[in-house]
């Protein structure tokens, strides 16, 4: 009997043993800190930060992948609650969950050699049977010293935990150091956890500005939140084009601070190539704090798969601005002319300042726009504009409304003596999307683009409207402003077309 006892204990001993073997937990590192410790306060904190808007993306299609902040929560948590808004209630199998080291200089992806991690609100197993595979390539290993204070992949956690329905492993991956062959043979890695049942979310802030991060590429003015604006705006739109190459020569090429670029590149390796992706949150501390000395900005950011099957859209949906937007739009460039007339007068400049403070988001996205004047007796005066959605809407108006009075080389700058009368009309143009042929656009009512041999050339549907053009009238004077052969575009030519919505007055606003 005593034998059978020992024997017993000893068993018992060694699978407790095992257990505790098998069962390795990384611990939370900063609750209580840079979030609430406790779990019923953090359960609040999370849920009143998720109900605070709603799930509003533009997009259809299910959200495959995110970009969340990783600061404090005081700080980025509502642009944090922006982004898992979107998932708010999915099912997910797996959180593939990349985050960059801010203590390790490792090379290659490091995945903690453990089974779960913790939060206050409970324990996240790991998808082992993903890691072990992960683990047979050389670029992944685990370095200890990089994952114990890191706080990159644990501040998404709790967000997780009460945005997703349970039943969800974790693959919590730290990018380090890597080349550029690096990134390539990483998404090859990775893609294969992708799916449905995948969630990927890649953990940045982004611009780190001021003495305390050592990055001061403009002065601490009245503009620096502006120009921060501007930063953070010319690495989205390389993130939404999903151009991973741009979106780093854009970093290196500004310095900008974004702690979490590598791992962003490689999700734009990842991204399906019809992924659609949109802004969802923006902010900067030195907005909430009122000092922009030193600041750090947060962007939330969805990417959606688009709905299928879908036959082409008609490019007419695409565009649905409503009036209010439409006339502050035309405010902006009626005030941009003024300015580009009266280019001493301060008034004229603090009064476009003022519109350009008071824009709302919608406004903020990146689109094609063309600002055209016309003279009181209907005859043009100048017209400019950007086809593709490289800059926001806003700052597109802006400054083809200055372009179109000064720098249209058809005409000379506008005087400010022309401004009474003057007709100004905002256009805000679909994505350009590629057709058949030249007969598959509607003459009047579709922009089109023709492009042969190098030469290139755009007519707004304004255009044929006003001349009453029949089609191949209007593709023989679009190749003839291309610098082409009136004929060329009935062989070898290729063809885009896109849609425009348009507001009209004279100057000044109405």
């Amino acid at each position: 009997m005593t034998r059978l006892l020992v024997a017993l204990l000893c068993t018992l001993m060694l699978a407790t043993a095992v257990a505790g073997e098998v069962e390795r937990v990384r611990p939370a590192a900063v609750a209580g800190s840079w979030y609430p410790g406790d779990k019923a306060q953090l359960t609040a904190y999370l849920d009143g930060l998720l109900d605070k808007g709603r799930a509003d993306g533009r997009g259809q299609g299910p959200v495959i992948a995110l970009i969340s902040p990783h600061a404090g929560y005081a700080y980025s948590g509502a642009v944090a609650a922006d982004a898992y808004r979107q998932v708010r209630g999915r099912a997910f199998k797996r959180v593939l969950l990349l985050g960059p080291s801010h203590h390790g200089r490792f090379h290659g992806l490091s995945i903690a050699d453990v089974t779960h991690y913790e939060t206050p609100l409970g324990r996240i197993p790991l998808d082992m049977d993903a890691v072990e595979r992960l683990r047979t390539s050389g670029l992944v290993g685990a370095d200890p010293e990089a994952h114990r204070d890191e706080h990159s992949l644990e501040m998404q956690l709790p967000f997780l935990q009460r945005a997703l329905q349970p039943g969800w492993q974790l693959v919590p991956i730290l990018v380090g150091q890597l080349k550029p062959e690096d990134y390539p043979a990483a998404a090859d890695l990775l893609r294969p956890l992708l799916g449905d049942d995948t969630l990927l979310v890649v953990s940045s802030d982004f611009t780190h500005y001021g003495p305390n991060y050592g990055y001061l590429p403009f002065p601490h003015d009245g503009h620096t939140a502006a120009r921060l604006d501007a930063l953070d705006r010319g690495s989205l739109a390389f993130i939404l084009d999903k151009d991973p190459q741009g979106f780093l020569d854009y970093r290196a090429r500004t310095g900008d601070t974004i702690c979490g670029y590598r791992p962003i590149a490689l999700l734009l390796q990842l991204l399906p190539p019809d992924s659609q992706g949109e802004l969802v949150g923006h902010a900067t501390s030195g907005e909430l704090t009122g000092d922009y000395e030193n600041s750090v900005s947060y962007l939330g950011i969805a990417f959606r798969e688009p709905v299928k099957p879908q036959p082409r859209p008609d490019p007419a949906d695409e565009t649905n601005l409503p009036p209010a937007d439409m006339h502050l739009l035309h405010r902006l460039a009626t005030a941009a002319v003024e300015v580009a007339a009266k280019p001493g007068d301060q008034e004229a400049r603090q009064r476009l300042a003022q519109l350009e403070e008071d824009v709302p988001a919608e406004l903020k996205m990146p689109a094609g726009a063309f600002v055209t004047l016309r003279r009181a007796d209907g005859e043009l005066r100048g017209c400019v504009g950007y086809i593709k959605p490289r800059d926001p809407l806003y700052r597109a108006v802006v400054a083809n409304g200055i372009n179109a009075a000064r720098n249209d080389w058809r005409f000379p700058p506008l005087q400010p003596q022309e401004l009474k009368g003057l007709e100004v009309e905002v256009s805000v143009l679909t994505p350009p999307k590629p057709v058949d042929s030249y007969r598959d656009f509607k003459v009047g009512e579709e922009g089109v683009i023709l492009e042969k041999d190098g030469h290139s050339a755009v007519f707004l549907p304004e255009v044929a409207r006003e001349y009453g053009w029949t089609r191949e009238q209007t593709l023989s004077h679009l190749a003839h402003k291309a610098g082409l052969a009136d004929d060329a575009w009935q062989q070898g030519a290729s063809f885009k077309t896109f849609r425009t919505q348009s507001f009209s007055a004279p100057f000044p606003a109405e």
